[in-house]
């Protein structure tokens, strides 16, 4: 039983959400293209606490969604609860994005798969059953026309992420679904944060890393 901060960062939605219990208090998220998470989150942070009537002092551990997704979202997210974690000395939770993604899908009677978008071509995908079973790992996907044939072929798969539309360019078998507009979010931290917390499931503070998948490639800034 336990009041933890949970934070999203790995896609353009900049999330915080706060829960007492597993009941989600408040949440405050923006979804900009520009990626503003440097700027935003630790005010989201304050004033989530904040407008709850809580201190950080009374945050008993912190959430985080650990990728894959975003590089530059995922390095803000984690430095941010690991500095929570030393000032306050209060234990870190680290949740596979696609894992919060599909467990927030839970209700659908099919095959989960979500997908973030990558680089052109790919996207990060993991496949889960309808017990939230993993059935393959989150990886870097190349897409291809053949892409998930094997669990298409044997029943319904429902895609969903920042990734879709890419998935959409590709595959047209009959039982592929597709969810759009479904972002990451942290409120689908919530349950899951709260049983780890239950089980005293936390990460190392000082070692743990984002789940990035692939290494990071640089890019020329577009601004003038």
């Amino acid at each position: 039983m336990a009041l933890i901060l949970s934070i999203d960062t790995s896609s353009k939605n900049c999330s915080v959400s706060l829960a007492k219990d597993g009941v989600l208090i408040n949440t405050i998220e923006d979804v900009k293209d520009s990626f503003l998470h440097g700027q935003k989150l630790h005010v989201f942070c304050k004033e989530i606490i904040s407008d709850s009537n809580f201190i950080f002092s009374d945050i008993d551990a912190y959430a985080l969604s650990i990728g894959p997704g975003s590089y530059t979202g995922l390095r803000i997210g984690a430095a941010a609860v690991k500095g929570f974690g030393f000032v306050f000395q209060k234990p870190i939770i680290t949740i596979p994005t696609l894992k919060s993604m599909a467990h927030a899908q839970k209700f659908n009677q099919k095959l989960l798969c979500p997908v973030l978008d990558s680089r052109k071509g790919e996207v990060y995908a993991a496949v889960f059953d309808q017990n939230l079973n993993c059935l393959k790992e989150s990886h870097p996907h190349v897409l291809s026309l053949d892409s998930f044939k094997s669990f298409l072929d044997e029943q319904e798969v429902i895609f969903f992420g920042t990734g879709v539309r890419k998935i959409q360019d590709f595959l047209s078998h009959k039982n592929a679904e597709f969810i759009d507009n479904f972002l990451p979010s942290s409120k689908y931290l919530v349950s899951i944060a709260e049983l780890m917390y239950s089980e005293e499931d936390f990460a190392d503070l000082a070692s743990f890393k984002p789940l990035y998948l692939k290494d990071f490639i640089p890019t020329n800034s577009k601004k003038p």
